[in-house]
């Protein structure tokens, strides 16, 4: 396999981690509203992905920018840009949005509420799915106590297992910091760590091309 195809394998399988909701409260939410992750592969930062969240009253809105620039040599050669946004009411989905180019091609996905599922709108087609799915944005960690999650993508659903690796203690922003780790597997396998207050401080996978993707905290 040539490299850059393994680079094409591994950008691929970067796209199923982005979606980055039973109950969308203040647990997961940062203090100060803002989640900025750096996008490292192989031990070298590739791009950023960040969440910002705003709350009044019942309604929630989480807005989530992904970017990568991937070059070799400084010659670009995967180019990422994804933007989406979740509403959430009174601790329901109610909507998401997302937009995303992939290297000049444009994706697009609509979630809405209907009655008592969510009708998702994407590239391969529309289908109703269960009003209590998960995005796979990962920022809410009740994503782990579910079996499955909807991409923010393309809409599809994946099924998989979760589980729970242990206790452990994580570097973010230059300081030890007590987490709790969790493994899924399955059609979508990724490394979760939370804090105390139930954000989310670290995600990693292993790509297809056998590169090791990690969300950094900044």
């Amino acid at each position: 396999m040539n490299f850059i195809w393994k680079i094409r394998v591994f950008c691929a399988a970067l796209l199923l981690t982005l979606g980055l909701t039973g109950a969308a409260s203040a647990a997961g939410v940062p203090k100060d509203g803002v989640l900025a992750f750096d996008i490292v592969r192989n031990g070298e930062a590739i791009g950023t992905h960040t969440y910002r969240f705003d709350r009044s009253g019942g309604r929630t809105e989480v807005r989530i920018k992904t970017d990568i620039n991937f070059r070799l040599f400084f010659i670009p050669v995967y180019r990422f840009e994804h933007e989406s946004k979740e509403v959430w009411q009174d601790g329901k989905l109610d909507s998401l949005e997302s937009n995303t180019n992939e290297n000049g091609t444009p994706v697009k996905l609509q979630v809405h509420r209907d009655e008592d599922s969510l009708m998702v709108y994407g590239e391969d087609g529309n289908l109703h799915v269960d009003r209590e799915i998960i995005p796979a944005s990962l920022w809410n960690r009740l994503v782990l106590d579910r079996s499955q999650t909807l991409t923010t993508i393309s809409g599809n659903v994946k099924k998989f297992e979760v589980e729970y690796v242990g206790e452990a203690e994580l570097d973010v922003r230059g300081q030890k910091v007590t987490t709790q780790h969790f493994r899924l597997t399955g059609e979508f396998e990724r490394e979760l760590w939370y804090d105390k207050d139930d954000v989310l401080v670290g995600v990693r996978f292993e790509a297809s091309d056998g590169s090791t993707v990690a969300y950094v905290l900044k």
